[in-house]
């Protein structure tokens, strides 16, 4: 199931909602891995990418 959230300054939020058959964790990680992997390989093909806001540890390292 993926849905929109709560569209914010930044963007617009999706939640991706999915259930393994496989309760073992390190297979788990795996499954997540590999939707994440195709999620983003994907974004471009419909103009999208991904966003992030930078951290506070981020904008320091910044050299202007």
């Amino acid at each position: 199931l993926v849905r929109e959230l709560e569209p914010t300054a930044q963007g617009l939020p999706i939640q991706i909602y999915v259930f393994a058959n496989d309760t073992r964790w390190a297979y788990y990680e795996g499954i997540q891995a590999d939707i994440f992997d195709h999620v983003f390989a994907v974004l471009p093909q419909f103009g999208l990418a991904a966003f992030q806001s930078p951290a506070a540890s981020d904008i320091r390292e910044i050299k202007i």
